[in-house]
């Protein structure tokens, strides 16, 4: 399925690092990602409590932009 996805990225001409699929553990890689100051924007889809902490640590990086869909858990 995501190498699908990816191809579909790749044949709409999207440049090279525009789009990055990350995956790993979520506290870990959500940590990391968040925080990184070269990354200028985080998109996620999840619990409004590990959006909160998401948005909290992009905000505290280098104000990161941010877009989220929540849902309750």
């Amino acid at each position: 399925m995501m190498a699908w996805k990816l191809h579909l990225i790749n044949e709409a001409g999207f440049p090279p690092g525009v789009v990055n699929v990350i995956s790993g553990y979520g506290n870990t890689v959500g940590n990391a990602i968040s925080s990184h100051m070269r990354i200028e924007k985080v998109a996620f889809t999840g619990s409004t409590l590990v959006g909160r902490k998401i948005m909290e640590a992009a905000v505290k990086s280098n104000l990161k932009r941010f877009t989220e869909k929540t849902r309750c858990k």
